[in-house]
């Protein structure tokens, strides 16, 4: 029987495309340590944490193949039908979807990349919202942490960076990590 799992999320958004991306990446627990290890010496002098939107194209080329070399898997829900205006009801949809899918995968625990106390407020009434009609598997457990203290969190924010350039038609950062990435797109509107 294969250990529990824990997903690490993060999301990105693409406004113009009116795509939500939120992005799990699975981690065993004897692979944590040696993971967080690898990602660490990723960082550059006085880098404090890897973040997508601030690294240059060649930069982001080297960060997919040491991700790549990790061989991810995961799931990222890919919501349609943004409104830039009602981007909380699209991280709703995919977060829905993606607790609910979490329950196929053998997930414990589920780690969100924190925001800030009221966006996450939100997040945890959703949840309760959810436990309530049974709509996410009742043993899952979930938490809210800062990706500068948990350098896991860097996962999936890159392969939801690398996927959300491929929907803008530029595979080739995509295509070294998505071999074990399920991909599922639904309507966030």
């Amino acid at each position: 029987m294969n250990p529990p799992f824990s997903a690490y999320v993060d999301e990105s958004m693409l406004l113009t495309q009116g795509l939500y991306l939120m992005a799990a990446v699975l981690v065993g627990p004897i692979h944590a340590d040696a993971c967080r290890h690898d990602l660490r010496a990723l960082l550059l002098r006085r880098q404090k944490r890897l973040h997508w939107r601030d690294e240059n194209d060649k930069r982001r080329a080297q960060l997919i193949e040491a991700v790549a070399a990790l061989r991810p898997t995961g799931i990222v829900v890919v919501g349609a039908g943004l409104d830039p205006k009602r981007q909380e009801r699209a991280r709703r949809k995919c977060m829905e979807h993606l607790l609910w899918e979490m329950g196929g995968h053998h997930v414990h625990d589920v780690i969100f990349e924190r925001r800030h106390s009221e966006l996450d407020l939100r997040d945890h009434e959703l949840v309760a919202v959810l436990q309530g009609r049974h709509s996410m598997p009742p043993k899952l457990r979930l938490s809210w942490r800062d990706p500068l203290t948990e350098p896991l969190l860097w996962l999936p924010d890159i392969i939801a960076g690398a996927l959300s350039r491929a929907e803008r038609g530029d595979c080739r950062l995509w295509s070294p990590v998505n071999a074990d990435l399920l991909v599922r797109r639904i309507d966030a509107r």
